[in-house]
């Protein structure tokens, strides 16, 4: 798959984890904040799929998502989240237009197959 994944997480051991286990399947960057993952997009986007996590300082996961959905529209946008915050979650994933919202943990198996279902999505929107 040529196609790019951007992952955004504010935990860099997370982001070490996801490079090991997605990082040979799939061309993966990461990013370390919204901020940073906007500015990665500019430089080097669109992304096929950028997944993010909920919860990081600054700019959380719903407005970083948001900001990618204007700037790089054809991107698949993924949510992943380890929150409890149920209403919170379902409002994102429903006014964000988010392809999958997956909860933490998720198996690596589960991340493959989502992965795989983005990069499928975005080459049926870009055609």
């Amino acid at each position: 798959m040529s196609e790019r994944i951007l992952w955004v997480d504010d935990d860099p051991d997370v982001l070490r984890a996801y490079q090991r286990i997605f990082g040979k399947q799939f061309a993966l960057e990461v990013a370390s904040s919204g901020a940073e993952g906007l500015a990665a997009i500019a430089q080097h986007g669109p992304y096929a799929v950028v997944v993010s996590d909920l919860h990081m300082p600054g700019m959380d996961g719903v407005q970083f998502l948001s900001a990618v959905r204007t700037v790089a529209p054809t991107s698949v946008r993924i949510m992943l989240t380890g929150s409890g915050k149920v209403a919170t979650v379902v409002n994102a994933a429903s006014t964000e237009h988010l392809f999958l919202l997956l909860t933490k943990p998720c198996p690596p198996e589960t991340l493959t197959k989502a992965l795989a279902a983005g990069i499928e999505e975005y080459r049926t929107i870009t055609r």
